[in-house]
């Protein structure tokens, strides 16, 4: 098997829980990696003020895939976009938020809200999030470029099923995802963390048979499939952990911290492919 060269991980369910906390465990072994000269990058569909903490927490220069596969950023720099207009969602967008879900609209910077609502105010307490807010009647309809759009019903009434109804005619424009009965998102079209990982390995001229991917959730699952090295941690859905040919006994970054260990600084020599 083929020595890993790049590590590629999602962030949220795969490296953090809710509380957002990086253990030890994961930074030595980031270290270790870069050390060996193994790259370790970000792969999520966050935006890029909440990306920079994890890549200054665990001292990553490398460029890391943003918005589901929708750009690839490295330190202030954009390296891809592939941003899109929303105009044709104008009214699903509208009727989302005069319902009172929230919706959030992403650019290659930041993430917006266009009203205040519990998983804003949520999420607010982080201090990098949602320091502004985007009411409806201030998005640049005509001439905006963005990467996500997020409609959430926190209280799971049942409505995100309307909106997936009414969007599905658009995945001719949009990549569309639904995250069980909760929210569900768009973005650029043939674009999602697979294509991101495509395009980060080119840019770092490696081959994807020697990229590790991490992750926990179906959005990950491109990618694993991608990936010469597909990983779940513990806590991953069951399709995920169907997909990766190593399955963490640890959950969260605990898990993916194991997976290094096995899979690049084992007896093994990185070349170990199965749950241990």
């Amino acid at each position: 098997m083929d020595r890993i060269k790049l590590i590629v991980s999602d962030i949220d369910g795969t490296l953090v829980d809710k509380s957002e906390t990086i253990p030890q465990e994961l930074i030595r072994a980031v270290e270790a990696c870069r050390k060996a000269g193994i790259i370790f990058a970000l792969a999520t569909g966050r935006t890029t003020e909440l990306v920079k903490p994890f890549m200054e927490k665990l001292k990553i220069d490398a460029p890391c895939i943003a918005g589901n596969g929708a750009y690839i950023i490295q330190g202030s720099k954009c390296l891809t976009d592939h941003g899109f207009s929303i105009e044709p969602v104008r009214d699903i967008i509208k009727r989302a938020d005069a319902l009172g879900l929230t919706v959030t609209i992403s650019t290659t910077e930041h993430e917006r809200a266009l009203r205040e609502t519990g998983y804003v105010r949520e999420h607010k307490r982080f201090g990098n999030r949602f320091t502004e807010l985007l009411p409806f009647e201030s998005i640049d309809w005509e001439h905006g470029r963005f990467q996500k759009v997020m409609i959430m019903d926190e209280e799971r009434t049942g409505v995100i099923q309307e909106f997936t109804e009414r969007l599905e005619p658009m995945r001719e424009l949009y990549w569309i995802t639904t995250f069980s009965s909760k929210a569900v998102e768009l973005g650029p079209k043939n674009c999602n963390k697979a294509t991101g990982v495509r395009e980060l390995a080119g840019i770092l001229n490696i081959p994807l048979r020697q990229v590790m991917a991490c992750g926990d959730y179906r959005n990950d699952i491109e990618m694993l499939e991608l990936a010469g090295y597909g990983v779940a941690v513990a806590n991953a859905l069951p399709e995920v952990k169907e997909k990766a040919v190593y399955v963490a006994r640890n959950s969260y970054a605990l898990g993916v911290a194991e997976a290094i260990k096995a899979l690049c600084f084992s007896e093994y020599g990185g070349s170990h492919a199965g749950t241990p």
